[in-house]
């Protein structure tokens, strides 16, 4: 798993390699696995999890915001929003672990929400 907060990369070495599913197919097979990248709070170096940032929907129910690209999640979230990845075919266990109702594929968020700095700047 990767780990990113404002553009800063960590490698977790420490993970055994997959052996099951997706993952260990497209290590077999010499193919890196399609990575989603999730909003999450910040992380930091002594963190040993992430906090996803979920989002309550206008019609009550809870979402789990992931996107196709890091470019995507920047574009659609700020450039300040920290963030975490994983296989993509995790993205359901995700979502079935956190109690949410679905999941949103590049969804952008509205201005006010994102994370652009941009509140730091008014203030």
């Amino acid at each position: 798993m990767a780990i990113g907060d404002e553009h800063v990369f960590r490698q977790h070495e420490s993970e055994a390699p997959a052996v099951i599913g997706a993952d260990y197919i497209a290590e077999r097979e010499g193919v890196e696995p399609t990575t989603a990248y999730l909003p999450s709070k910040r992380v930091l170096k002594q963190d040993t999890e992430v906090t996803l940032d979920l989002r309550r929907l206008a019609d009550g129910r809870l979402a789990v915001l992931a996107y196709s690209s890091l470019d995507s999640l920047v574009a659609c979230c700020g450039e300040l929003q920290p963030w975490a990845s994983l296989p993509m075919d995790k993205v359901e266990e995700i979502q079935r672990r956190s109690g949410a109702d679905l999941v949103l594929w590049d969804a952008r968020l509205p201005e006010e929400q994102r994370n652009d700095g941009e509140e730091e700047a008014r203030q």
